[in-house]
């Protein structure tokens, strides 16, 4: 079973929907200070991060993911070159999704930010439970409990058998991201 959930940025420019099948997807929580500097980029710290500097991803594949308004209005950045895509609107400063830096492998990691959810209760029926938390080494203030201090190598069985999975049945393309194999925008190197 599949559900359909809008999204939209902060200011209401950018927007799309995005499929939700729940074998075919998995809820993290990032608190890795690549995403910490990602949002000090956009300067939007407090709207994207939680108290421990933790941002909500959903990772699921680019077939899944519509844009339908504000194409234009999104922007690409890399962390370092060859480092994964940080794709986010320009209208708003806010993260849209994570993607890799090739149309080839079928991954988008969505914000759960951009997802138009009623609350916390919405987000778990519909998201399903975080499968991981990771990178606690980065945390703002104290780490919390249930986070790994590192990515824990259990988890990566999953990553690779989605990704196989996703070739398999061609679920990178479409992407809102890639035209022809190229990037919808022109990355940026920090």
């Amino acid at each position: 079973m599949s559900k359909i959930v809008k999204l939209k940025c902060l200011c209401g420019t950018v927007r799309g929907t995005l499929k939700i099948v729940r074998k075919s997807s998995f809820h993290v929580h990032c608190l890795c200070c690549d995403c910490q500097s990602f949002a000090s980029h956009l300067n939007n710290k407090k709207k994207i991060l939680d108290k421990h500097g933790g941002s909500e991803l959903f990772q699921t594949y680019p077939a899944f993911m519509t844009i339908t308004d504000g194409l234009n209005k999104i922007a690409c950045v890399q962390l370092k070159e060859k480092g994964l895509y940080r794709w986010h609107t320009t209208c708003c400063n806010m993260p849209v999704a994570n993607t890799m830096n090739s149309s080839k492998v079928p991954f988008i990691g969505v914000s759960v930010k951009f997802m138009e959810l009623a609350g916390e209760k919405e987000k778990l029926e519909v998201l399903g439970p975080v499968a991981v938390k990771a990178f606690g080494k980065y945390a703002i203030g104290k780490v919390p409990q249930d986070v790994h201090i590192k990515f824990p190598l259990s988890f990566l069985p999953k990553i690779f058998s989605f990704m196989l999975k996703g070739l398999f049945n061609k679920k990178g393309s479409p992407s809102p991201f890639f035209k022809d194999g190229q990037p919808i925008a022109k990355p940026t190197i920090l």
